[in-house]
């Protein structure tokens, strides 16, 4: 399926995602309202590799092939609601499309565009955690007990801490933590550390935006993410090399961003109990509900 030819094979519109795509994809999703961090033109460049994804791209919409969940693996299309629709028809003959990251309006959209044909079920652990900035920089009342107490303890884990705003000048630093937070944890390790790489290595190309921290004069942590819009930011990658220091680097992270942004995206926990655990102990003002819709004759 050729970009500028929805009748053509789907095979045939594929490719690999490459920078020069970003400002097209990005004036696409901005246009069409959609906030989904996974549909964000910097998530899907650091995760093309592991991902193995593909993109077809059109004059309105774009749909991303997930090459390693098999070649009926999709993220819902992100577009206009025609150019959306064109890209699904152009999908069906081909295959029996499986969407990822389906939101609940992009179910609706599947269930009355094509009623009866789409199988959903949903995916807690792929829902992304959403926080409200400003409440989680005053860490106010009941609620926040248990993360005020963890804020406290990793700002008493070094008698200094130091931040400053990363960018070409310093990421080089940034790298050598994420390698070295890679190496502490081995071969069974969270797959994101190439991902973080990629994302490093382009960062200024990318418009990512983060900071590095270093405790008694030691580079200890870096944050990096980008905006999905002005008011929402989204955590990317968070490496922290001194334990139990997590909520502090992110409390940190909270007070530096823009003025305007009043949403921070921490992204899902991928079924991690213990990652859970520690997202919901933040208490996230909203946990975005994402589905899989499985096409069936």
């Amino acid at each position: 399926m050729a970009a500028e030819d929805t009748s053509r094979a789907p095979s045939g519109g594929f490719s690999p995602i490459t920078l020069s795509q970003m400002e097209r994809v990005e004036a696409i999703r901005l246009a069409s309202g959609n906030t989904l961090y996974a549909l964000t033109f910097p998530t899907l460049f650091a995760w093309s590799a592991a991902e193995r994804y593909e993109i077809c791209l059109t004059d309105d919409a774009y749909v991303v092939r997930i090459g390693a969940l098999g070649d009926d693996a999709y993220m819902f299309p992100c577009g206009a609601e025609e150019g959306k629709k064109r890209l699904i028809d152009a999908l069906l003959p081909h295959g029996a499309p499986v969407f990822h990251c389906v939101r609940d309006e992009d179910r609706r959209f599947l269930e009355e565009t094509y009623p009866e044909r789409f199988l959903f079920t949903t995916c807690r652990d792929d829902y992304p955690y959403l926080y409200d900035r400003q409440a989680q920089v005053a860490l106010a009342g009941k609620a926040y007990k248990g993360l005020r107490h963890q804020v406290n303890q990793g700002r008493a884990a070094a008698r200094a801490w130091s931040v400053e705003a990363l960018s070409a000048a310093n990421v080089e630093r940034a790298v050598a933590i994420n390698r070295e937070w890679a190496r502490r944890r081995g071969e069974g390790g969270p797959a994101d550390t190439a991902a973080a790489e990629t994302a490093l290595d382009h960062f200024e190309q990318l418009s990512m935006w983060g900071l590095l921290f270093q405790a008694d004069g030691t580079d200890a942590a870096y944050v990096a993410g980008s905006f999905v819009t002005p008011e929402i930011y989204d955590v990317s990658f968070c490496k922290v090399l001194i334990a139990q220091c997590d909520c502090y680097v992110k409390w940190m992270l909270y007070k530096a961003l823009p003025p305007e942004v009043t949403t921070v995206d921490s992204e899902e926990d991928m079924g991690l109990q213990g990652l859970r655990t520690h997202k919901l102990l933040r208490v996230p003002k909203e946990l975005t509900r994402v589905w899989k819709g499985s096409f069936h004759a």
